[in-house]
């Protein structure tokens, strides 16, 4: 393994590590409808901008109001590697300056090819994104120069090691320059210098994004490889994104069994491209709707083939008590008691656990590799319930949860781990019950409307 690395299990982050700053809610009753307008989806549109940074044209990415502070942290990475990035408002127009990303309606990207990056003046900052980390490692790994990443203490704390393992199979120098986190990480290329090398073992068990990695930055590879796909891969639908966005672009990945084939490719991308809304934010809309029992007008909806998983939400909508009519979602009489499988999905889990436990109970299952997301979310997940009453039993690979409880107000400082998801499924239950709630401004990381959302509808902040 790398060099200086102390291995860290996946768990709670102490009270050091999670944000200072709290928000204080009074228990309050509204009725008045929320207009809820999906933000971009960061999955398509962090990997759209490493893609268009590799091409030899310019690329106009639409669609990326909102887009949070994930996305930024791609942007600003590649621009440190000398990606010119322009900001462009809603009529097209190139923007002077902006660092609002409610004002920027799309991205211009002028993109210098497979071999045209060139070394930053300092070590690149991923913040608090995991598939920020992920994808910009290997591109860095096809450097002849040392690179350094960093990040937030969330992010420092993620297990990375397929990730590293896979890069030091294909004669990358990756040395971890901390005895107790797995960042800031040093590495040094150019991958696959020995030219006998064209075999790469990746485990797939835990995250997808190691593959997309890998896809996304398969441009610049000196010669053909093989990519050895090891464990139960989860999150599918996730790398067939990364996937069919490089066959889209000109690539030509081949999938035997397990084993992945890759070759150099040319980039080359339709000069207007549009990000679809994020399907995986629907679910904080429907705990709106279940929580606070008001109608929640969805704005957005992707098609399926963009939901990436997410498309679970509507199917089981009616048995998790919620009517989704015409992207009305409002909280129903009747529902029943389900098993939902999380392999494809587990953003979700966290607000999908609430709304169980409030309707009509059930499993969560494959939920297993949600242990290392920005927390360990099954454990953040039933930390967060037992915080406001609600009861769930951990599984091996998911949460037992009883239906038909009722919420009570935390009688202290409700934690959430650095986690987005954690903390927004916390603002909605203290919305309802009341509480203070620490790591404001957590959203902003996926959905910089969310607090402003709530403020609109008359929920009462303090």
């Amino acid at each position: 393994m790398a060099s200086g690395r102390h291995s860290i299990e996946p768990g709670f982050s102490s009270s050091k590590t999670s944000h200072e700053k709290t928000i204080s809610f009074e228990p309050s009753i509204s009725k008045n409808d929320i207009e809820w307008q999906l933000p971009p989806s960061k999955s398509h549109l962090i990997r759209t901008l490493l893609i268009a940074s590799q091409s030899d044209d310019i690329t106009v990415i639409n669609g990326i109001r909102n887009s949070g502070l994930d996305v930024n942290s791609m942007k600003n990475c590649l621009m440190q590697l000398g990606v010119k990035i322009e900001y462009c408002d809603e009529y097209g127009q190139v923007m002077q300056s902006s660092t609002n990303n409610l004002e920027i309606n799309s991205l211009k990207i002028t993109g210098v090819g497979s071999f045209g990056f060139k070394k930053p003046h300092e070590s690149l900052n991923v913040g608090n994104s995991g598939t920020t980390l992920r994808l910009i490692a290997l591109l860095c790994a096809r450097f002849d120069f040392s690179i350094t990443i960093d990040g937030d203490e969330s992010i420092r704390r993620r297990n990375t090691d397929a990730l590293w393992n896979s890069l030091l199979s294909s004669g990358v120098d990756v040395s971890i320059k901390s005895d107790e986190y797995n960042l800031p990480v040093e590495l040094k290329g150019p991958w696959f210098a020995d030219i006998n090398t064209k075999t790469v073992n990746l485990d797939v068990s835990k995250s997808s994004q190691p593959f997309s990695a890998w896809m996304l930055s398969s441009p610049g590879l000196p010669h053909k490889i093989e990519l050895n796909l090891d464990g139960e891969p989860v999150s599918n639908r996730h790398w067939m994104l990364s996937k069919e966005i490089c066959k889209t672009a000109g690539a030509n990945i081949e999938l035997d069994n397990n084993v992945a084939i890759m070759a150099p490719w040319n980039v080359k991308l339709e000069t207007n491209l549009r990000i679809p809304k994020d399907a995986s934010m629907a679910s904080f809309a429907m705990l709106a709707a279940s929580c606070l029992g008001v109608k929640v007008n969805l704005i957005g909806w992707p098609n399926e083939i963009d939901c990436l998983g997410h498309e679970v939400l509507q199917q089981r909508s009616s048995e998790l008590g919620i009517d989704w009519i015409d992207d009305v979602l409002e909280k129903s009489n009747s529902g029943r008691s389900i098993e939902v499988d999380l392999t494809d999905c587990n953003d979700i889990i966290t607000p999908l656990s609430i709304i169980m436990a409030l309707g009509y109970g059930g499993n969560i299952i494959g939920a297993s590799h949600s242990s290392f997301k920005e927390s360990n979310r099954l454990l953040s997940t039933s930390k967060l319930l037992k915080s406001f009453g609600l009861i769930s039993k951990i599984n091996e690979d998911g949460l037992e949860i009883q239906g038909g409880q009722k919420l009570s107000t935390p009688d202290s400082v409700v934690e959430t781990f650095g986690d987005h998801r954690v903390f927004m499924s916390a603002i909605l239950l203290a919305s309802k019950v009341g509480g203070e709630i620490d790591g404001f401004g957590l959203h902003n990381i996926a959905d910089e409307l969310f607090i402003e959302r709530l403020i609109e509808s008359k929920i009462t902040l303090q």
